[in-house]
């Protein structure tokens, strides 16, 4: 690549079409729109080992300064283990791996659900 290309975030999601237009309206909100890396991946963050090996290339190409984690309700990706606990511990481990492989990255780990959004 010859030119250095830098996201404002590294966004991370679920494929579920139900929670799309709440997290574009979250964007929106913190005029992060059209200036992120966005990976859409089931459960989010609950098939760490995949979801890392992503977001490191986001970090390694873009160099985000800060990251959103959306976990959200009724996720079928988790099957019966859906608990908002289980979301916060997985949000939480990827939450970890992002600060280690760039210590200066600001995390948020959120959770959607069909009457918004709100931080774990």
């Amino acid at each position: 690549m010859s030119v250095k290309h830098k996201a404002k975030a590294l966004i991370v999601h679920c494929i579920d079409f139900r929670f799309q237009k709440l997290v574009e309206n979250d964007l929106k909100m913190r005029n992060l729109k059209g200036q992120t890396d966005r990976i859409s991946w089931p459960g989010v963050s609950k098939d760490l080992e995949n979801i890392k090996k992503a977001t490191k290339v986001s970090i390694n190409l873009h160099d985000p300064d800060e990251a959103f984690i959306y976990e959200h309700e009724d996720c079928g990706a988790y099957g019966e283990d859906n608990s908002l606990e289980t979301h916060r511990q997985n949000a939480n481990a990827l939450k970890d791996y992002l600060e280690k492989i760039k210590p200066s990255i600001k995390v948020n780990t959120l959770f959607v659900t069909l009457d918004g959004i709100k931080e774990i």
